[in-house]
């Protein structure tokens, strides 16, 4: 064999293996990269967050406090440490929705209250109303919430029991959705 051959040969075994090199740096690189941005790790953090949302003809939205907010870059999700959701309308006095954690998705068009949730909605000194229930789904752009969870409404002396509920909360419309039960005290209407 002549040199030329040698060195052809030579030549080739060294791409060869720098490719190869190379094919098997990018791999690792992919699967390091997948690995990274497969983790549900917050990239911020807020302590005693209050901020306010107003809607597109400037008047009031709503106002979300929360004692921790975390936001996840993976799935662009907000989570909430002791939220707290005061929803503003034209209509009706706001409501006051308290729970105890909760997750903000889609820049804030939803927002899932999770764990116990306490709202209430006062009329006036003497006219409130407090619904207890769990895992309530907000869906701010409409103005709109639903639960499958039980729900039990309590206005002054009486009370109301069911299962799951849809409410809109501009015009202040409840729909309790099954096993309704109540009790109303004649002795205090």
């Amino acid at each position: 064999m002549s040199r030329l051959h040698y060195f052809l040969t030579l030549l080739f075994v060294v791409m060869l293996t720098a490719f190869a090199n190379w094919l098997l740096n990018a791999i690792e690189q992919k699967n390091v990269a997948e690995k990274t941005a497969l983790r549900h790790e917050p990239d911020y953090f807020v302590e005693n967050l209050k901020t306010t949302v107003f809607n597109a003809d400037g008047s009031l939205h709503y106002r979300l406090f929360a004692r921790r907010l975390d936001h996840y870059p993976d799935d662009d999700t907000l989570q909430l440490a002791a939220p707290v959701v005061k929803m503003f309308s034209e209509a009706q006095p706001p409501w006051i929705m308290v729970a105890d954690e909760g997750i903000v998705y889609d820049d804030g068009q939803r927002i899932h209250l999770n764990g116990s949730v306490d709202i209430t909605q006062t009329n006036g000194v003497n006219d409130s109303m407090q619904l207890l229930t769990r895992d309530l789904r907000i869906y701010t752009r409409q103005d709109y919430a639903e639960t499958d969870a039980p729900v039990k409404l309590i206005r002054g002396y009486h009370e109301t029991t069911a299962i799951g509920m849809h409410a809109d909360l501009r015009l202040g419309r409840l729909e309790l959705l099954a096993d309704t039960r109540g009790r109303y005290d004649v002795l205090h209407p």
